[in-house]
């Protein structure tokens, strides 16, 4: 069978299909804290890795604020990997799960600093990509979230390479 017939994606894949892991896997990476703290690059942040907007930080930091917070800022990251897989000639539920946690971690731009390991992906090259995204400076400060995004890599590489 060819993997192009086995994930085959249509406009409505991003909408029926995801499995939602991509909820449990940012708030394990990102944690969830119940007061205003300052990330690794100095900036106010709480809840689950929600940076800070001006006046928010005097705000009661409640349950419902944090998923009020998440639900709004894990949208941006999941359109932007509904965006991203549909340049990729194949994807696996593992790898769309871990794209949300790197649009949740980087932002939406992370293709744009990243430029080689995103030009791999495109190609397909998906082991390439998962050696180029390990030389760095990501990698030297989050070297678990990037871990998560090599073995998405190379699973869905392993899986193009028994489909095909």
């Amino acid at each position: 069978m060819k993997l192009s017939v086995y994930s085959k994606k249509t406009p409505i894949w991003p909408k029926s299909s995801p499995s939602q892991k991509y909820r449990e896997l940012v708030t394990k990476r990102e944690g969830k804290v119940m007061k205003v703290y300052k990330d690794s690059l100095g900036k106010a942040t709480a809840g689950i890795g929600h940076l800070l907007k001006p006046g928010e930080e005097k705000l009661e930091i409640t349950e419902a604020l944090v998923r009020k917070w998440f639900e709004e800022d894990i949208k941006s990251s999941v359109e932007a990997t509904n965006e991203q897989v549909s340049q990729l000639p194949y994807f696996s539920q593992e790898l769309y799960d871990v794209l949300v946690s790197v649009n949740f971690q980087l932002g939406t731009g992370w293709t744009k600093k990243f430029t080689k390991t995103w030009g791999l992906m495109i190609k397909g090259e998906f082991d390439e990509a998962a050696n180029e995204v390990e030389n760095s400076l990501w990698h030297k400060q989050t070297p678990v979230r990037v871990r998560d995004l090599q073995r998405a890599l190379w699973k869905t590489s392993a899986y193009v390479e028994v489909l095909s």
